[in-house]
C-alpha cells in the first residue's frame, strides 16, 4: 500500500469513530455515481486504488438495496 493509500484510509476509517451526526448531502442518484467513481478509481493500481475500493465498499454497504 501507497502513503496516499495509508492517509486516505485513515481519514476514511476515523469517521466512524466520531460521534457526529450524518449529514444528507447526497441524492441516492449522486451517492451510487460516488461509488461508482471510486469503484473505477479502485480498479486500477494507482495511488489510492486501494482507498478507493474501501471507500467504494463502506459507502455501498450503507445505500439501500436496488429492489
Amino acid at each position: 500500500m501507497s502513503d496516499i493509500d495509508d492517509r486516505l484510509l485513515a481519514l476514511v476509517d476515523n469517521v466512524v469513530d466520531w460521534d457526529e451526526q450524518r449529514l444528507p448531502l447526497l441524492t441516492l442518484h449522486e451517492a451510487r455515481a460516488v461509488v461508482e467513481l471510486l469503484q473505477l478509481l479502485g480498479s486500477g493500481s494507482g495511488e489510492g486504488a486501494y482507498a478507493a475500493r474501501h471507500l467504494a465498499g463502506s459507502l455501498a454497504r450503507r445505500m439501500p438495496n436496488d429492489g
